[in-house]
């Protein structure tokens, strides 16, 4: 019994192949460029890389409040609560103005 199913295991990978191989050979290719495009796209990738900026600032931003939140205190030795005046929060603490 276990000869049938090892029979049917190889066919079925062999299938898989050929399918899969005419599959990709038949997808259409992509698509040039206009040639009068070239100044839009340069715009996206400049968009996309200000995008990715961003991320990596948000995601800076969020590990910093996430080792605040832990207690893991300040980054670069940042005065304490009792060295403050009353009721005046650290102005590190605040969002970009």
């Amino acid at each position: 019994m276990s000869v049938f199913v090892f029979i049917i295991i190889i066919v079925a990978l062999v299938t898989f192949g050929e399918v899969a191989q005419k599959w990709f050979a038949a997808r259409p290719s992509p698509t040039p460029v206009e040639p009068g495009r070239d100044d839009e796209i340069e715009r996206l990738r400049e968009h996309v890389s200000l995008l990715a900026s961003q991320v990596d600032q948000l995601t800076e931003e969020q590990r910093f409040m996430t080792r605040l939140l832990e207690g893991g205190g300040l980054a670069g030795g940042a005065p304490s609560d009792e060295s403050r005046p009353e009721g005046r929060p650290d102005s590190r603490l605040r969002g970009p103005s």
